[in-house]
């Protein structure tokens, strides 16, 4: 496991937390859905509907006991009922600040995606910092999973990592938004585009 990069932290900042503090103060110190099969999202993607009530109950240690049940409560909820959970979190008027949101980012979210990238992508930490950091970025955004037609350029990437062959990786990162063209996903796109700069600049 690597630490991250400045060019995949500030790629993860800039697609998930619009940039840094100032967008995530205006729009992402509360709870949101960012909609699809996601829960109640907040920090720096911490879509709580994907972490266990204990990884939870760890990661939100600096609420009070009451406003942490009600987090816990998050785990498993995505999609509609990720939606509708998110509304009874906002109410509660449960906020984290920027400096809790990139602490708990280091010190743990990082941590869990990069490892779990290693397992996806073994040998990945033999990668240049830049296209480590642009794969735990998939991960972190996609999850590791390696089953079914839509993972067929992430099996790809990983058969291709021990070669550190930088520009087929890149391109099968490209290849990858088949998946959401034409679903007014647009955000999806460019950051695919971005993760494929970032491995690409490795060649």
């Amino acid at each position: 496991m690597k630490p991250p990069s400045k060019a995949a932290l500030d790629l993860i900042y800039e697609y998930e937390v619009g940039g840094g503090e100032q967008y995530y103060n205006k729009f992402l110190k509360r709870f949101t859905w960012p909609a699809g099969a996601s829960g109640p999202t907040i920090g720096i993607g911490i879509d709580c509907a994907y972490y266990t009530q204990k990884e939870l109950s760890n990661l939100f240690s600096f609420l009070s006991f009451k406003q942490r049940k009600l987090v816990e409560s998050a785990s498993g909820k995505t999609g509609l009922a990720g939606k509708e959970y998110t509304k009874v979190l906002r109410t509660a008027g449960i906020e984290m600040s920027w400096t809790e949101a990139q602490k708990i980012f280091m010190f743990t979210t990082w941590p869990k995606f990069a490892a779990l990238t290693d397992r996806t992508f073994p040998e990945a930490d033999q990668l240049c910092d830049s296209a480590y950091g642009a794969l735990v970025s998939i991960v972190f955004n996609r999850g590791g999973s390696l089953s079914g037609d839509s993972r067929s350029e992430m099996r790809a990437i990983r058969d291709l990592v021990p070669s550190k062959d930088y520009t087929a990786i890149a391109k099968e990162i490209r290849r990858m938004k088949r998946i959401w063209e034409g679903k007014n996903m647009d955000g999806l796109l460019r950051r695919r585009d971005a993760e494929a700069d970032l491995v690409a600049s490795c060649a």
